[in-house]
């Protein structure tokens, strides 16, 4: 559950990569003019070019995950929201700075920062980082502003988030359809296939099979390779795990009441006529509490995390001062910051 977000402050290696991206895009140097702004988060403000750069990180990450319409998709989506998003990380850290000492937090961060580097000295990390035009404070700012959003997540949400066991009894006793498995048939068919108005000339043709195929000791199996017309006829005419309801109506009541071992007695679909033969069955039950009781909390703890994130965001957009440059409002979703 706590890995929703993400408790532990310590930076893996995917992590680092786009700290020192970040960074190095921090650091290049800027024209000589005045920077548009996009908006401002109490005293605080979003650049155009914060605003590109955090676009230019997002679309490299989703393009080493993603491919096709879903990195489409992604890309769509997150652009929607990065403006907002830039917004609620401002919010996020101006409360950091209210709840926690940063700079402890920067010094612990550093220290992370250096053992899963490897760097045994502040002088040799002063070395890495002159190579790239980067200070330890440059640094040590990067690492809060990714980490401290994340710090106030879990003070202020996750660690107010609990489900108990009585809960979880609860929401299974009263939703038991969440928790049933359907039956479940396998058989074999023997296809005739019959148009309208060309059945009653196969019916005779059908009754044979039928009878041949419910002898003792038949080869129903070599029947169907025999004489099928279906395209299950390479494989027997096998039909497996299939659940009530997946198969035409007259098969399926067939196949969730005939005896296991017999022949059914000839079935007329709109397709044709079809003989089968079930070989397993297993009835509709409920899944034991014990079995998803994992799952379930697991389940019951989302919902009510994304509720309280939620909450919890609304609540602090408004407590916060919040202006959008008219030139920007088109990039915040509508009703994102309505009072």
């Amino acid at each position: 559950m706590q890995g929703m977000l993400g408790r532990n402050q310590r930076i893996g290696a995917i992590a680092l990569v786009g700290v020192m991206g970040g960074l190095l895009c921090a650091s290049a140097p800027r024209a000589e003019v005045i920077e548009e702004i996009a908006a401002k988060v109490n005293d605080d403000i979003i650049t155009r070019t914060d605003l590109q750069q955090a676009e230019q990180e997002m679309l490299a990450d989703l393009y080493r995950s993603h491919t096709g319409k879903e990195l489409d998709d992604r890309v769509k989506t997150a652009k929607a929201g990065l403006l907002l998003a830039l917004i609620d990380r401002k919010i996020m850290l101006h409360r950091a700075q209210r709840l926690f000492d940063m700079d402890k937090m920067g010094e612990n961060l550093l220290a992370s920062f250096r053992e899963d580097r490897k760097i045994k000295s502040d002088d040799e990390l002063k070395r890495m980082l002159e190579q790239e035009n980067i200070t330890i404070e440059d640094l040590k700012k990067k690492l809060i502003e990714w980490t401290a959003p994340d710090q106030v997540i879990g003070y202020e949400v996750r660690d107010r988030v609990s489900v108990g066991d009585k809960e979880v009894e609860a929401y299974y006793a009263e939703h038991p359809e969440q928790f049933e498995l359907a039956a479940v048939v396998t058989l074999r068919e023997i296809v005739l296939l019959a148009g309208p108005g060309a059945k009653d000339a196969r019916r005779a043709e059908a009754d044979r099979i039928r009878e041949r195929a419910a002898a003792p000791g038949a080869d129903f199996e070599g029947i169907v390779r025999e004489v099928s017309e279906a395209g299950t006829k390479a494989s027997g005419g096998l039909i497996s795990d299939i659940k009530r309801g997946e198969l035409v109506s007259q098969i399926d009541e067939a196949a969730f009441a005939l005896p296991l071992g017999q022949v059914s007695p000839v079935i007329e679909t709109a397709n044709g006529l079809h003989i089968i033969k079930v070989e397993t069955r297993t009835a509709t039950r409920q899944r034991p509490l014990e079995e998803v009781r994992k799952d379930l909390r697991e389940r019951i703890y989302r919902e009510r995390f994304e509720q309280t994130y939620n909450d919890f965001l609304k609540r602090a957009r408004k407590e916060a001062e919040i202006w959008v440059s008219p030139r920007y409002q088109n990039r915040i979703p509508p009703g994102a910051l309505e009072p």
